[in-house]
């Protein structure tokens, strides 16, 4: 089951309208109202498959992440499947578009998945990587450059 980027923009949508409340029940009502319910339904039996098998899983995992739903306990479903992501073997491909989230996640304020982030940038580590957060470590904005330099010192101790 292909999940587009529209779904899990319907689906933030719906959480944030719910609230904490809606977190104990996320798993059926709020993903059934956007017609996803089985997104979150199997979720929990698939989070092995996004470590072990590069499929669609893997692909889904990573559009939620280019994504970036934020609602109640978001930046926990990131964490696990970033530690999934972390122990997975990755695709150039995947690499690539998760380079692309790590300069994303660094630009802008981030909850408790950050550190996760962090941990899964040494995978991804490239010339280019290097050279891009180097630049933002020299970032105007305080937050950017905090950001820039906890994932660099990942990245350099690999």
């Amino acid at each position: 089951m292909s999940i587009s980027a529209k779904d899990i923009i319907k689906l933030e949508q719906i959480m944030q309208a719910e609230g904490p409340a809606h977190y104990r029940n996320r798993y059926v009502s709020g993903a059934q109202h956007v017609g996803i319910y089985r997104i979150f339904m199997i979720w929990p039996d698939k989070l092995n498959e996004i470590e072990e098998v590069d499929g669609e899983w893997r692909d889904n995992a990573l559009t939620f992440l280019e994504v970036n739903p934020r609602y109640f306990r978001s930046g926990y479903d990131k964490a696990q499947l970033l530690r999934r992501l972390k122990r997975a073997d990755l695709s150039a491909k995947h690499k690539q578009r998760l380079v692309v989230v790590l300069m994303d996640v660094v630009g802008r304020p981030s909850g408790v998945e950050f550190r996760q982030y962090c941990q899964l940038a040494p995978r991804l580590a490239s010339k280019e990587l290097t050279a891009a957060l180097g630049k933002l470590v020299r970032s105007p904005d305080d937050g950017v450059r905090r950001r820039a330099s906890w994932m660099l010192e990942h990245v350099e101790a690999a």
